[in-house]
């Protein structure tokens, strides 16, 4: 090899190698989102920023409500993971979907028979070829974990209102936590403890949805897909506050499929609060278009 194509084969190399390792970058999660950006956006209901909530954390990667899945939330930048909050029989709140443990765990019975240690001895399923332990987590831990980094929409299945208000308070993270009960009977406990609290109600018609907002001119409201028209959009965003769906079902469904137009047809509808199994790959699609 001669002096002059030695220097071509390693120019040829170098750049071979920079078009790699610019393309490993752009297949990198995106970078953590500081919480003060997610604020911003989630209380500036006019902006062009679309929320993305993590269901059940980054399930698909991590077991369900584990710490794991949350953390995975926080790495690839999202902006609200929603959790489940029941109570076990000795009074700890932890998180676990069902009333019973048997779908995502390797034990039996119900959380509110059960005590923390007993529920301690079981571990949490994974789809993954993971050799890692994990465990179910107290809201301590995971509000913790959360603090600083990411919104928290705490979906209450089973826990009292006042211990789960006074550990939010407790662990700093009142700023970034989001109340969420489809009961006003909840909401109204929430906000009686601490009116300053942020609550999501879910409105279940257009009847209901204007009643929500003259009880508690929320920050965000839930809505269902039945119902979602540019009338009731119109009405939450003049009210001050973003309009949440779930991208749960079809949308989801379609783009694991790699066909997105689901996500596009809910930000194009007015929703600007999405709720999905699928983070990161809904934050590549909304990256792309320009709407994060």
């Amino acid at each position: 090899m001669t002096s002059r194509t030695r220097s071509v084969f390693l120019l040829l190399s170098f750049l071979l190698l920079g078009i790699s390792f610019s393309g490993c970058q752009r297949t990198a999660p995106p970078a953590h989102k500081p919480l003060e950006a997610i604020l911003t956006d989630f209380h500036d209901p006019t902006g062009r920023h679309i929320l993305i909530a993590a269901h059940r954390a980054m399930h698909t990667r991590y077991p369900e409500n584990s710490l794991a899945a949350i953390q995975d939330a926080i790495d690839h930048g999202i902006d609200i993971v929603e959790i489940d909050v029941r109570t076990t029989r000795d009074g700890k709140m932890v998180l676990m979907h069902d009333s019973d443990i048997e779908r995502t765990t390797n034990g039996q019975g119900k959380v509110a028979d059960l005590t923390w240690q007993q529920l301690q001895q079981y571990r949490l399923k994974t789809r993954r070829n993971d050799t890692a332990v994990y465990r179910i987590p107290t809201l301590r831990e995971a509000l913790t974990l959360a603090r600083g980094k990411i919104m928290v929409d705490l979906d209450i299945k089973g826990a009292y209102v006042k211990p789960l208000v006074a550990m939010v308070q407790h662990t700093g993270t009142a700023r970034q936590a989001i109340f969420f009960h489809s009961g006003t009977a909840v909401l109204d406990s929430v906000l009686l403890l601490d009116s300053t609290l942020l609550i999501m109600p879910r409105a279940h018609d257009t009847l209901e949805l204007h009643k929500l907002l003259q009880r508690y001119d929320p920050p965000v409201v839930h809505i269902d897909d039945s119902f979602f028209t540019p009338d009731v959009v119109a009405a939450i965003r003049n009210d001050g506050a973003r309009v949440w769906i779930n991208a749960l079902g079809t949308p989801d469904v379609l783009a694991k499929a790699g066909i997105k137009t689901g996500y596009e047809k809910l930000v194009k509808k007015g929703a600007n609060i999405l709720q999905t199994d699928h983070p990161a790959l809904m934050n590549r699609y909304l990256t792309k278009k320009g709407w994060r």
